[in-house]
């Protein structure tokens, strides 16, 4: 009997998870003030490290995109993302949609995010994730500038 490559055949599939914390999502953009961030209850390290734990039972890889600002206050998350075997990826410093930005600010976030993530997990940081689909026609610019900064 001969097996059937169809059958026999790895699924391929892509797997991406965003890391941020709950309360950066846009439905709270009006409802919490970015000052009062630092002073909020965290939950972004104990949700991800269930979903890495869910992924390894599975054997997944996934790409991890992360907000900047989670980096640098959980390092030793990013070095557990690396070490479980999955990519760390931007997804911006602070969630700020790119539409509200220029595209000098766009450049500066998308540096100060690398910096946090690639200090934080110890790889290059190549992908990239807007927060909330924010390029759209409104940004014209962004992906030169994605290019330009090496994404």
């Amino acid at each position: 009997m001969r097996a059937d490559p169809v059958v026999d055949a790895p699924i391929l599939n892509a797997m991406s998870v965003d890391v941020e914390e709950w309360f950066q999502v846009g439905a709270f953009e009006r409802t919490i003030d970015k000052a009062d961030w630092p002073v909020l209850e965290s939950r972004v390290a104990d949700n991800t490290a269930r979903v890495i734990d869910l992924f390894a039972a599975a054997n997944v890889r996934a790409t991890f995109f992360t907000l900047g600002w989670v980096a640098a206050r959980q390092p030793a998350l990013m070095q557990r993302i690396v070490a479980a075997g999955h990519e760390i990826a931007s997804h911006g410093w602070d969630h700020q949609r790119v539409f509200t930005m220029t595209a000098e600010e766009f450049r500066a976030d998308l540096r100060r995010a690398r910096a946090a993530l690639e200090d934080a997990g110890g790889v290059a940081v190549t992908g990239y994730r807007a927060p909330s689909f924010s390029i759209d026609p409104r940004t014209p610019w962004a992906h030169a500038v994605l290019a330009e900064e090496g994404y």
